[in-house]
């Protein structure tokens, strides 16, 4: 999944231009000023960056221009202007902006630079896809910035979703063009699918009758014995993380596993332990 950041100060024409890439079926997020664009890209990684260069001022502009080159290097940036002389456009390009588009432009120019920007960078990640680990390690903490600085969820939870992520990713590796991309639209799905399980438990739970407390059980004693019924790997990994609370870096120094390839395992081990023990 790959989305575009639209950056302006006239929100009517974020719209327009998010209006119009819909229909072409490109995603898009919207930003009207610098600050908000620094923290849209602070916690997402997008490909493709359409930015007015006077955004309140020029100043503000050349100075989105400097945190895209600094937060986020790989991301191909557009500036769009009406005011560029060729010297202008020239220092721009030095700055760090890979296209000037000059106010007014036709749509269909728009969406013929999108398109080839979008067709280049499907074929520079499927050329250049890296390793599982070192993909693992470069996408983590922007994964951990969306489930928890975007999306607010707890620590714990916001580790839950990153793994979810991650673990889907592997199940359709060869299928994926754009991992970085990828991946970020799944955890923010993730997440907004996760905010309306909650949304839902929280009205069932309202409407149902309060019957008291359900009797205490012997928690250990069950964790034990579903423990026993799970697989050796299964078993390692519940204990060295859910139990003993090891690092995954630590478990997979210990058990040898790839460190991307932890989490992934542990959800799946979580969920036979849940299986074991409500049986």
């Amino acid at each position: 999944m790959t989305r575009i950041l639209v950056v302006d100060d006239e929100p009517a024409i974020v719209a327009g231009i998010q209006a119009l890439l819909a229909l072409h079926g490109i995603e898009t997020e919207a930003a009207w000023d610098a600050n908000m664009a620094e923290e849209r890209i602070a916690g997402e990684f997008f490909p493709i960056i359409l930015a007015d260069l006077r955004l309140h001022s020029e100043a503000d502009g050349l100075r989105l221009i400097d945190s895209v080159r600094r937060i986020s290097a790989r991301s191909r940036l557009v500036t769009m202007t009406a005011y560029a002389s060729p010297e202008t456009e020239a220092r721009l390009r030095e700055r760090g902006s890979e296209l000037v588009l000059h106010k007014p432009f036709l749509e269909d120019d728009l969406l013929a630079v999108l398109r080839e920007m979008l067709q280049a960078v499907e074929a520079a990640e499927a050329a250049h896809p890296g390793d599982d680990d070192a993909l693992y390690g470069a996408t983590l903490q922007t994964l951990q910035k969306i489930s928890r600085g975007r999306y607010g969820f707890a620590r714990e939870d916001a580790e839950e979703l990153v793994q979810e992520t991650w673990l889907l990713f592997l199940e359709k590796r060869a299928g994926v063009r754009t991992p970085h991309t990828w991946l970020s639209g799944t955890i923010a799905n993730l997440c907004r699918q996760e905010i309306g399980r909650r949304q839902l438990d929280r009205d069932r739970a309202a409407e149902l009758p309060d019957l008291g407390a359900a009797p205490p059980n012997d928690d250990v004693l069950s964790v034990r014995a579903a423990l026993a019924q799970l697989d050796g790997r299964s078993r390692s990994l519940c204990t060295m993380i859910g139990l003993e609370q090891r690092s995954y870096a630590e478990v997979s120094a210990a058990t040898g596993i790839p460190l991307g390839s932890v989490g992934p395992l542990y959800l799946r081990a979580k969920e036979r332990l849940r299986r074991a023990i409500s049986n």
